[in-house]
């Protein structure tokens, strides 16, 4: 099984915003949004031919509704699958078994293209796509080639804008309206959730990635945000939460001093987390964490670190079942 090793890290480095998502992007720009929005009349399904403009300004012209998408970027299973589209090829499929996010999309019938930083073109050859998508700072290391292939669209990283990163497909799929009704629906959980956490705003909270004898502090946006988030609080002496995150040693971890944490695995293993929390037991600056001794420490899905729709759904979820358990 190929390992997310490189890619979870470039995840947890997002002072650079990220391997997948580089400040080069401009997901979450107004002018991205504008110029990736088809005509007025092809947001609903049913209107083809139409044209889409991509993250890079390319116009492409989508004659029908794409039915044999090969996808080469890992962070955006979850949006596909949540239209009910499925890609008939993809790299690095090895996170279909590892988030639990994507289990229910774990035996779907995708051709293993290889890792995003490599792709097998060959392969996505005999696959014969109709459409490819990929992110848009990889599209310049082979779009070339890809477009001897089939139509490709260049699309954002979309980081902490998954709400956008849902349209655009919505658009391509020509199905608008669903996307907006997931995204509905999911901002709803947050609210209620929200709602029900109320009760623990005196209390603080973090979310720990553990790797090899590292510890990384996750601002993940839809635990802390106040306005689009379960509005919970993170300790005086947690990360910069201006940033993605950023890594922390042992003892800084001690001085936050959370009342809860959660922890996930920065490779997106959720074997390797049990690994890792299982060789904490014997330290003892880890046992003197209140969150420890407390029994207040919980596993989410590594998937939070992308931050898709069906992570997000899954991490409210689990964060609301875990803390009102008690």
């Amino acid at each position: 099984m190929r390992k997310l090793m490189g890619l979870m890290v470039s995840i947890a480095l997002l002072v650079a915003v990220l391997t997948g998502c580089a400040g080069t992007s401009t997901s979450n720009t107004p002018a991205a949004t504008e110029k990736s929005t088809p005509e007025k009349s092809d947001q609903d399904a049913g209107t083809w031919p139409r044209k889409y403009v991509d993250a890079l300004g390319h116009e492409i012209v989508l004659e029908k509704k794409p039915e044999r998408v090969a996808l080469l970027f890992f962070r955006n299973f979850e949006h596909l699958f949540l239209l009910g589209e499925s890609p008939v090829a993809a790299t690095d499929l090895n996170v279909l078994d590892e988030w639990q996010s994507l289990a229910p999309y774990k035996d779907n019938e995708i051709a293993d293209l290889g890792s995003i930083a490599n792709p097998n073109l060959e392969k996505l050859l005999e696959v014969n796509p109709d459409l490819i998508i990929v992110v848009a700072n990889r599209y310049e290391k082979y779009g070339e080639q890809l477009e001897r292939i089939a139509p490709v669209i260049a699309v954002d990283s979309n980081e902490n804008n998954w709400q956008g990163a849902l349209r655009e497909y919505g658009k391509i799929f020509g199905k608008a309206k669903k996307a907006d009704s997931e995204i509905a629906r999911i901002e709803k959980l947050i609210t209620d959730s929200k709602e029900q956490l109320q009760a623990y705003k005196d209390k603080t909270f973090g979310v720990i990635m553990l790797g090899d004898k590292q510890f990384w502090g996750f601002t993940t946006q839809f635990i802390f945000s106040k306005e689009n988030g379960l509005g919970l609080n993170p300790p005086a002496k947690y990360v910069n939460m201006t940033t993605k995150g950023e890594q922390v040693s042992l003892e800084g971890v001690a001085a936050m001093n959370l009342d809860y944490m959660f922890v996930a695995d920065l490779s997106g293993s959720s074997k390797k987390l049990e690994g890792y929390l299982k060789n904490l037991e014997s330290d003892s600056v880890w046992n003197s964490l209140g969150a420890v001794k407390n029994g207040h420490v919980y596993a989410l899905d590594s998937s939070i670190a992308a931050g898709g729709p069906l992570a997000i759904e899954l991490g409210v979820k689990t964060i609301v079942e875990k803390i009102m358990a008690k």
